[in-house]
């Protein structure tokens, strides 16, 4: 598919990767073997696709631009190949997978969409070998971000919660066309083997951590008053060593867990 005569959507946040030397490092990084599955998330013009849709058993590219869609679903048809035009957020892996199998996952993701993209893959953790993304350089930075730094919050606990988060490289603006104002850094998402809570606390787990940084600025009571008795918070954070002042952004996910079983827990 010819990059020149695409127009990038403002709306759906596209900027379309055409460097050669990146798109090779990318694709070389994934090792793709016959025997893999890979989901392309947000395929574009087809950059990395061409490289990619014949060497695994099964690649499933997501494609949410209908015209692009139907470029990519005419070249690159083919038995182990599925093209699908709908939103990311709305896809169950576990039904796509022809065998039970876990599946390689890439994605140049549009900024205003990384977040939620982000927790998505958490929830399908279980189905996922890894996965490598391209983000903006500042929410890469929040992945990776460490209690007690500005960058962290709720990003950061809730990739910290599913995956091993590593730096693969920083990537300049003049690699996409259009041409981004800001920098992007491709990441690689290892799932970890969590079994500590349910889905149904992990959900629970992430509202509270929510609710604990719905006011930046002020205590971790400030926060959550109301839903709990200010004794009570101040007692448990003396026991993971932190102060009755304490702000969320000190706390780590470990320290977000504790809490959170001792608040579900009886008095």
């Amino acid at each position: 598919m010819n990059h020149d005569h695409v127009i990038a959507k403002k709306r759906l946040g596209q900027n379309f990767l055409h460097d050669p030397s990146v798109i090779r490092r990318i694709v070389s990084g994934l090792e793709l073997a016959t025997t893999d599955s890979v989901l392309e998330i947000g395929c574009g013009t087809g950059a990395l696709t061409r490289y990619m849709v014949s060497k695994p058993q099964q690649f499933i590219g997501v494609e949410l631009d209908k015209s692009l869609f139907q470029g990519l679903a005419e070249q690159y048809s083919s038995p182990s190949t599925l093209f699908l035009n709908q939103d990311i957020l709305r896809l169950d892996l576990s039904e796509l997978m022809q065998k039970p199998r876990k599946v390689k996952v890439l994605g140049n993701l549009p900024y205003y969409i990384s977040s939620p993209i982000i927790e998505w893959l958490g929830k399908q953790s279980g189905m996922i070998e890894s996965a490598t993304v391209m983000l903006q350089a500042e929410v890469a930075d929040r992945l990776m971000a460490s209690p007690g730094s500005r960058e962290f919050g709720v990003l950061s606990l809730v990739a910290s919660y599913y995956f091993a988060v590593t730096k693969v490289m920083e990537v300049r603006p003049g690699a996409f066309r259009p041409v981004p104002k800001v920098s992007s850094t491709l990441l690689r998402l290892k799932p970890k083997t969590q079994g500590t809570l349910d889905l149904k606390e992990e959900s629970a787990l992430f509202s509270f951590i929510k609710q604990s940084f719905s006011q930046r600025r002020k205590t971790l009571w400030n926060c959550l008053k109301g839903s709990i008795d200010k004794g009570r918070l101040e007692a448990m954070l003396g026991c993971l060593g932190h102060g009755p002042n304490s702000r969320a952004e000190t706390l780590s996910l470990e320290d977000f867990i504790s809490l959170f079983k001792d608040l579900r827990a009886p008095d």
